[in-house]
């Protein structure tokens, strides 16, 4: 993504967070009712290797980090894109998706690239994927299936501007609340070898 000088509200101890509320480029918000526990979340994503973190903790590690509001659970990948990366996430949204509410959401590290996707009573409801090739210099909406979110902006450059703030409208329409409290995240990393 483009260089952004608007996070004024970055901490060192919270890496994060970004406009005030939990930001990393690779987000999943689960509709669970606090039903599932980040130690169920984990097991599924398949990181029984990792172990509660107190901040600081540091931006480059392996690490996952969740927030609650009343409804989702805000699961937040490191900026390795791990879970991003893992074909055990495409499993894991596939089985919660069967009883819960999921979306996921992300942005590209160098480029504009993004994508968003919303699962509901187990089938891909909403889906668009627009992707920046920096080195061919195009973009271009790859997937868009589905019928538009509640509040999913019509145009490509509103579009972007909301991918680069993780679709605060989009987010909001679904009930997605933005934890802006540092102390309610909860931070998981990689044991040491």
């Amino acid at each position: 993504m483009s260089h952004d000088d608007g996070n004024n509200n970055a901490h060192p101890y919270y890496p994060f967070l970004k406009w005030g509320f939990l930001h990393t480029p690779f987000m999943m918000f689960i509709r669970s009712y606090n039903k599932l526990s980040d130690e169920d979340i984990m097991k599924a994503l398949g990181l029984q290797d990792y172990q509660k973190m107190l901040p600081p903790v540091p931006a480059s590690g392996w690490h996952v980090v969740f927030a609650r509001d009343t409804e989702w659970t805000h699961i937040a990948d490191d900026y390795r894109y791990t879970l991003w990366h893992s074909p055990k996430t495409a499993e894991v949204i596939e089985k919660y998706s069967k009883r819960y509410d999921v979306f996921r959401c992300s942005i590209g590290d160098i480029d504009e690239s993004f994508e968003f996707a919303y699962y509901q009573n187990g089938n891909l409801s909403r889906k668009l994927v627009f992707e920046h090739d920096v080195f061919k210099n195009t973009q271009t909406i790859t997937i868009d299936k589905g019928n538009k979110l509640p509040n999913e902006p019509t145009n490509l450059s509103d579009l972007k501007a909301s991918a680069a703030r993780m679709f605060p409208a989009i987010t909001h329409a679904l009930g997605i609340i933005r934890v802006n409290d540092p102390l309610q995240n909860r931070f998981f990393g990689k044991k040491a070898v």
